[in-house]
């Protein structure tokens, strides 16, 4: 067994060694093989869960002082399990053979789900892939979104008409290509799809000057759709670093224009919450891994009016931490997945905060042992189970963890 086997192995014994103050019954559980695997997103079905990320395809060949890899290659990678998170069979990679990875999973009614993510052909273009997989785990329908420039694909949400895929594209605007941004950089970027996944007509990009990104897309309170995300503001003068963006979506896919959130410098948003007064947005401020801290912003429906709440996430722990995702949890609260510390002391953290953004007491959890780990998605059950996935890394390996816990 090779040195970087035998480091990966002692990273899984130490992680799944200190408990900490985790109860006795939770379940912790990895998938992959060497390199680069992680989970991003992860979705309930109704024997288990699914889990969709950065899968890595190896392959191995013999040599006189044993096996090495040989090649290796990310991949858009599914995984399906029971309710204690064991494996249902084999991992389905998708992505036509291209290099890639997998951003979001989302189940629908008929038990099928449906994968998104992001291709490299081999020009280096990032195409947007996404791939129907049917309830016994066969894939049903896979299609590719290619055009001029690039597009990733970030989130998706179930439409009447199919699906609406929320991305990013740095195709220029105001070219023969109906979208793209006018100083050649990127755009928040939306896809229309039939249930077929067939493309709908397009939708022009939406952005200012800068970068925009897209974090997170959801149904909106009176129909339609809100889109939040991140613009970069550095061109601006007066302005540095990051703030907010919120998009609204019409059910036709047109756009309303877009609005700047925050004040601060370095604002990043991560995921929302459709509320009935409004939008709970949660995210991180900070340039550098080691001056993150979270935060939480709460918008009134009239987006165009001052945000309600604007505030620093204070944990008692004051280490640098980052916030990627969040659900509802219980009646009130809501529950935000991300990482605490650096480098190699950084930790899943999961932890619940009430409607106002003030961590609730008795209810945080930080995991982890040796080497790196961080959590991208959290999702919650009727009986108050809390399911998180992200990765475990040590030295160049990582492995996909499954963290199922309560508080």
């Amino acid at each position: 067994m090779t040195r970087p086997y035998l480091m990966l192995l002692l990273a899984l014994f130490l992680f799944s060694c200190e408990r900490g103050s985790d109860r006795g019954d939770d379940l912790l559980k990895f998938y992959g093989d060497a390199l680069e695997n992680i989970g991003y997103s992860i979705s309930k079905t109704a024997d288990g869960y699914i889990i969709a990320g950065q899968y890595m395809e190896i392959i191995r060949e013999s040599t006189p002082s044993g096996t090495r890899i040989s090649s290796s290659s990310k991949k858009i990678g599914v995984i399906k399990t029971d309710f204690d998170g064991n494996v249902i069979g084999e991992p389905v990679i998708l992505g036509d053979n291209l290099a890639g990875s997998g951003t979001k999973i989302i189940t629908l009614a008929d038990g099928s789900a449906l994968a998104l993510g992001s291709v490299t052909s081999t020009t280096t273009q990032q195409d947007i892939h996404y791939v129907k997989i049917a309830a016994d785990g066969s894939v049903d329908i896979a299609k590719t979104y290619s055009r001029k420039g690039n597009q990733t694909a970030t989130d998706i949400v179930k439409t009447d008409e199919g699906f609406l895929v929320l991305g990013t594209t740095d195709l220029k605007r105001g070219g023969s290509e109906e979208s793209g941004n006018a100083a050649g950089k990127k755009d928040i970027f939306l896809l229309r799809l039939n249930n077929n996944l067939d493309t709908l007509a397009p939708i022009p990009a939406v952005g200012f000057i800068g970068n925009d990104f897209g974090a997170a897309i959801k149904p909106d309170l009176a129909g339609g759709y809100i889109v939040i995300g991140t613009t970069d503001r550095s061109e601006v003068s007066g302005q540095s670093g990051n703030n907010l963006i919120i998009v609204r979506v019409n059910t036709d896919g047109s756009t309303t224009e877009p609005k700047i959130i925050g004040g601060l410098n370095n604002e990043t948003a991560s995921d929302f919450e459709v509320l009935s007064d409004g939008y709970l947005i949660v995210g991180s401020t900070g340039t550098a891994e080691t001056d993150k801290k979270g935060h939480i912003w709460k918008i009134p429906v009239n987006i165009q009016s001052e945000p309600e709440i604007d505030e620093r996430i204070v944990l008692s722990d004051d280490s640098p931490f980052a916030i990627n995702a969040m659900c509802r949890y219980k009646s009130s609260s809501y529950l935000l997945a991300g990482r605490i510390g650096t480098g190699l002391s950084s930790r899943m953290l999961i932890f619940c905060v009430d409607a106002f953004g003030v961590p609730v007491e008795g209810r945080q959890k930080i995991a982890g042992g040796s080497g790196t780990q961080e959590a991208y998605d959290v999702i919650c059950d009727e009986n108050d189970n809390i399911i998180t996935v992200g990765k475990n890394s040590y030295e160049n390996n990582s492995m996909i963890t499954f963290l199922k816990f309560r508080f």
